[in-house]
């Protein structure tokens, strides 16, 4: 019990507190709310309201959150969990081997997931805005997804916040027609199955991508495993690691096929060569043949993000850096919602947008934001970060998209 002690040690001392919010009514009465991890302030001038995106979850600002309010304490700073989070057996963390017992994961009842859509995720934001409105003003920051989320709720909503900021993310980059909205489509990743399909039972209500939601649970468990013991030696392939290095290696830039939705962390100490793999989808991506002298260990090269501080952010039993069982409606509704919402329209806002770009992100060019068509007339400031990915926004260790999101707060006057 001792790392669990620990933990809830560093967790009274940054003053945070998950809590469950209420949630829209679906006939679910345990699963209906949703989460935020709350870094309290005494006297809130603002409350930060953080929504992640595509699989993610409140983890993924832990990092940025500690930023913010070593910047300033006076802001409070909630990471929003989406309703899934409830689905998630999270027991595991309590255990001594995590890992062996996401082996053994059950999948829960995944009925209820059909009907969390673009419409039911908008109301449970909207009643998390209320209860984040009566410690202070809010200002919403999506990420990803989660910006053309926080996008579709200032349309709907924009007169409750007092502030929106877009973090590599914007409403369209994902768009389907109204024939695959509702019968799916080809994509080189295989059918995306639509509406119809989802609401008739014969495709999974769970976004299943390339990752799993057991996939999703070792993963985290690897990652926390790390955090606590990040030298302990571990198979890795035909050779052994460290727990730090094997869990790197999988989430680095270097060695991703992904490198867009990757971290840069560091480099194995290893022998390198290309990844077929890699090569196969034209990209030169690295692969780690065998150590050099012992075990394959890590070494922090002062990339953007510090690898033990991006591990600690996985380090809370009772929320993660990912989302288990994304619903896969949500996903179609939002790059469908003129046709799930068609009375959801652009508005202009009466406060100025801040968008904050990646280098090697999703959004590396101040257009791609499309901010005019999103929000008429409204003052727009975009900043680009250069050399970060799009988890590297959030995870990077110099705090820069923190000092640009305070430097926007000051701005604004809060």
């Amino acid at each position: 019990m001792r790392p669990l002690a620990l933990l809830l040690l560093l967790a009274s001392a940054l003053a945070q507190e998950y809590r469950a919010l209420p949630g829209a009514d679906t006939g679910f009465a345990p699963l209906d709310r949703s989460y935020a991890l709350v870094y309290s302030a005494e006297r809130p001038r603002a409350v930060l309201l953080f929504v992640p995106g595509l699989l993610g979850g409140a983890g993924n600002f832990v990092l940025l959150a500690e930023h913010l309010k070593a910047l300033d304490p006076s802001l409070e700073v909630w990471a929003w969990d989406r309703r899934a989070n409830g689905l998630e057996d999270r027991r595991g963390f309590l255990k001594e081997d995590p890992l062996a017992y996401y082996q053994a994961l059950e999948e829960p009842d995944l009925s209820p997931l059909r009907a969390w859509g673009l419409e039911v995720h908008l109301r449970d934001l909207d009643l998390a805005v209320e209860e984040a409105r009566k410690r202070g003003p809010v200002v919403l920051l999506g990420h990803s997804l989660g910006a053309s989320l926080a996008t579709l709720y200032a349309w709907l909503h924009g007169e409750k916040l007092g502030g929106l900021v877009l973090l590599d993310g914007s409403l369209g980059v994902v768009q389907v027609s109204r024939e695959a909205f509702l019968e799916g489509q080809d994509t080189p990743f295989g059918r995306l199955p639509g509406l119809r399909a989802l609401l008739s039972g014969e495709a999974s209500p769970v976004f299943g991508g390339f990752l799993t939601p057991k996939d999703l649970a070792l993963a985290e468990a690897e990652a926390y495993l790390a955090a606590r013991r990040p030298e302990e030696p571990v198979p890795f392939g035909p050779y052994r690691a460290t727990r730090e290095a094997r869990a790197l290696l999988r989430v680095d830039d270097h060695y991703s096929l992904f490198p867009v939705f990757s971290v840069s962390v560091g480099r194995a100490w290893a022998r390198e060569g290309l990844s077929l793999l890699g090569l196969l989808q034209g990209q030169l991506v690295l692969t780690v043949r065998g150590p050099r002298d012992g075990l394959i260990r890590w070494r922090d090269t002062r990339e953007a993000t510090d690898p033990r501080a991006f591990l600690r952010a996985f380090a809370r039993p009772e929320t993660g850096f990912s989302e288990w069982y994304f619903p896969y409606r949500l996903l179609l509704e939002i790059a469908g919602h003129p046709y799930a919402l068609p009375d959801l329209r652009p508005r202009p806002l009466p406060y100025p947008v801040l968008a904050l770009g990646a280098g090697r992100g999703l959004i590396p060019e101040a257009r791609g934001f499309r901010l005019e068509e999103a929000f008429p007339g409204t003052p727009a400031e975009v900043r680009i970060l250069p050399g970060l990915t799009h988890l590297d926004l959030l995870t990077e260790r110099e705090g820069r998209t923190a000092g640009e999101v305070w430097e926007y707060l000051r701005r604004q006057g809060f």
